[in-house]
C-alpha cells in the first residue's frame, strides 16, 4: 500500500513540475508578445508597485487594493485582456467606514469595474476616518483579486522579465 502511495506522489510531483514548466514558458512567450503594449506594461507595473505579494493565507492571490476607481479599472482591463476566461473568478473585497453607505459603495464599484455584486465578499466596515483626516473616501477602498497559482506564477515571471528589460 505504501509503495502505491509513494508512486502516486511521485507521479503527482512530476505532473506538477511539468505543468509549472509549461506555465513559465507560456509566460515568457506572452511577455515577449505583449511587452510593447501600454496596457500590458501598465498592468504589470501596477501590480508590481501596489499589488499584494503572497503571504501564508493568500499564497496564490493576485490582489490589488486602492481607492482610485480609474486605477482599478485599468487593472481589471489588464486582467481581462491577458488572463483568459477570468470573469467568473474575479472577486471584490471592500473596506468602508461607518459613515459610508455600504450598498451605495458596492453599486459604485460594481458599475465602475463591471463586476457583478454576486462576486463581492463580505465588506469590512472600519471606524470612521473623519476625526483623522479631512480627505474622505466616498466609496471606501476596493480590493480586486484572482485566486490562482498559475496566474501568480505568470505575474511573477512577467515582473521578472519587466525588471530585466527596464534595468538594461
Amino acid at each position: 500500500m505504501i509503495d502505491k502511495v509513494a508512486i502516486m506522489n511521485e507521479a503527482r510531483e512530476k505532473h506538477r513540475l511539468e505543468h509549472e514548466a509549461i506555465v513559465r514558458k507560456q509566460a515568457k512567450t506572452s511577455f515577449e508578445q505583449y511587452k510593447n503594449d501600454p496596457l500590458f506594461v501598465a498592468g504589470i507595473m501596477l501590480y508590481w508597485a501596489e499589488g499584494t505579494y503572497p503571504i501564508k493565507y493568500r499564497k496564490y492571490q493576485l490582489a490589488l487594493t486602492n481607492s482610485d476607481p480609474k486605477l482599478l479599472e485599468v487593472y481589471c482591463n489588464f486582467l481581462r485582456k491577458y488572463f483568459n476566461n477570468i470573469e467568473l473568478d474575479l472577486r471584490i473585497a471592500l473596506y468602508t467606514y461607518q459613515d459610508i453607505n455600504e450598498s451605495g459603495a458596492k453599486l459604485f464599484w460594481s458599475n465602475q469595474l463591471k463586476i457583478p455584486l454576486t462576486q463581492f465578499i463580505k465588506t469590512q466596515v472600519l471606524p470612521s476616518r473623519s476625526v483623522l483626516t479631512k480627505t474622505k473616501l466616498p466609496y471606501g477602498t476596493c480590493c480586486v483579486y484572482l485566486n490562482s497559482k498559475d496566474y501568480c506564477n505568470t505575474m511573477q515571471i512577467w515582473i521578472d522579465c519587466m525588471s530585466n528589460t527596464m534595468r538594461k
